[in-house]
């Protein structure tokens, strides 16, 4: 048997696997072939293992990673050159999370990701970490005995890197009432005379994630442990470095944020995870 009928007997065995979900082992798929030994096993670590998950007792079934090659053209072109389809992935879960939601007027989006941005640079938060009160700042990080101010400021700087990495920005459609409530008809004589009483608002939204503690690693497959509702044992760690991811997100992007849309009457930031939160910045007259 040639090496491209091995290969069609492959893609066929794949297919019913496929459509049936049945579990299936090495040797059952080897014995579809006249390849043996190392030739088989070269075939499966380099072209088959990526489109299989392991289900235990050394049973493998096919996975959605297939899909895109359940034409045989398509599983050719796979099989002609090496390349990864699916990872081996494990499982990390974050039972303590915070998740931080601005929700402005669309008109701020290009001032704010400006704002943001310069967060993202090594010289833009050492100039906002210093110009915080340095009694403040070592409350919330404390130093370390014999360390300098640049060793500090550099670990800190780490520390940062480590959890403040980006942000999402969405766009959704919103109506808004921009005046007393008011009947129809009162309402459209207010719009006869040029004001709004319904405003159409695109609102942008800025998100910020941020997983805190030491995430529990799953011991099983993914489809098992993702449907495990369980919560991790209690991790204190994550508690306490939540503390400090909010105040230094106070400190480093909510008071750039505020000072970027501060002609809006109000920002509103929801947060969400481990309390779920609405903070309110409005202008009182």
């Amino acid at each position: 048997m040639g090496n491209i009928e091995n290969q069609l007997k492959v893609f066929e065995f794949f297919v019913d696997h496929f459509r049936s979900q049945q579990p299936f082992t090495k040797t059952d798929l080897e014995s579809n072939t006249d390849w043996s030994g190392s030739t088989f096993d070269t075939y499966w670590s380099k072209q088959y293992k990526q489109l299989v998950l392991p289900v235990g007792n050394n049973s493998f079934r096919i996975s959605e990673a297939f899909r895109p090659f359940a034409k045989w053209e398509a599983f050719q072109r796979h099989v002609t050159q090496v390349r990864q389809v699916s990872s081996d992935y494990t499982l990390f879960r974050h039972d303590a999370v915070l998740v931080f939601e601005f929700f402005m007027p669309l008109t701020n989006e290009t001032h704010l990701r400006t704002a943001l941005d310069a967060l993202f640079y090594k010289d833009t938060i050492l100039s906002r970490l210093r110009a915080v009160n340095r009694n403040t700042l070592m409350a919330q990080f404390p130093g370390v005995a014999g360390e300098t101010e640049d060793a500090y400021f550099g670990r800190l700087c780490d520390w940062l890197a480590a959890r403040f990495q980006g942000y999402s920005v969405t766009t959704v459609s919103g109506r808004f009432r921009a005046q007393n409530l008011m009947t129809i008809t009162a309402a459209a004589t207010i719009e006869e005379n040029g004001d709004r009483y319904l405003i159409d608002e695109t609102t942008a939204i800025v998100r910020f994630i941020f997983p805190c503690g030491i995430p529990a690693k799953s011991p099983v497959g993914i489809a098992e442990s993702f449907i495990d509702l369980e919560p991790n044992p209690s991790d204190k760690s994550g508690e306490e470095e939540a503390k400090k991811i909010r105040w230094f997100f106070n400190a480093l992007f909510v008071q750039s944020i505020i000072q970027v849309v501060n002609g809006e009457a109000e920002i509103w930031m929801v947060e969400s995870g481990l309390r779920t939160r609405l903070h309110i910045w409005r202008v009182e007259s």
